[in-house]
């Protein structure tokens, strides 16, 4: 389930093939702007929905970014990366998971750490409209997948601030009628992390009874 939360939701956003001018310089905004921070720390919460199945359910996360490095907290799994190795700790099986970010990478086809700049070239976008949203003005960008067939989505809605080139929300619509919603709640930026926020503590899960798999 996390895989595939991870392969809709953390979507790349500088998309240049075929698309219109408009949303192309808004995107790339977004890439600049954030690829200057030093690090980056994002709250979120994450709704999946399927009106037919009567089904409606939020988390939320956490994504700290740094260069290479990422933690991401959601759904009861810290996954954690130094760049080079990535630790899922999954906290309800008490099991934690060694792989390389290679392994990573082709499981989820995207990486968290590029998650403001990520290239893609299987997507064209599409300016969408203006839009009002908590009191911020919002540009609002479509994304298309370029092979539909190889995607489980239509398309992928994102609102961008127009003050901040953030992120403000991103709505993944499936094909089977699932839609997928992450919203953010807070974002600080040269916060000044640690590198050790990114790197697992085998000994420290180990005490505490989990068991440790290394796939490497």
């Amino acid at each position: 389930m996390l895989r595939k939360l991870l392969a809709i939701t953390l979507i790349p956003i500088s998309v240049f093939a075929q698309s219109d001018d408009k949303s192309a310089a808004i995107l790339k905004a977004v890439s600049t702007t954030n690829s200057a921070y030093k690090d980056i720390n994002v709250t979120f919460s994450y709704t999946l929905e399927n009106k037919e199945a009567k089904v409606n359910d939020t988390r939320d996360g956490s994504l700290t970014l740094a260069g290479n490095k990422f933690h991401l907290q959601l759904m009861g799994q810290d996954i954690y990366s130094d760049g080079k190795i990535v630790w899922y700790v999954m906290k309800d099986d008490q099991e934690v998971h060694i792989k390389s970010i290679e392994e990573f990478k082709g499981e989820t086809e995207l990486d968290p750490a590029n998650f403001f700049s990520q290239y893609d070239k299987g997507y064209k976008s599409q300016f969408h409209a203006d839009e009002t949203k908590d009191g911020k003005a919002l540009s609002v960008v479509d994304l298309f997948p370029e092979d539909p067939g190889k995607k489980p989505y239509s398309r992928i809605r994102m609102g961008i601030d127009k003050k901040t080139n953030h992120i403000v929300y991103s709505k993944t619509f499936g094909k089977d009628g699932t839609d997928y919603l992450l919203q953010v709640k807070s974002m600080k930026t040269n916060a000044g992390v640690t590198a050790s926020q990114f790197v697992f503590s085998q000994a420290g899960y180990e005490g505490k009874g989990f068991d440790v798999v290394d796939f490497r």
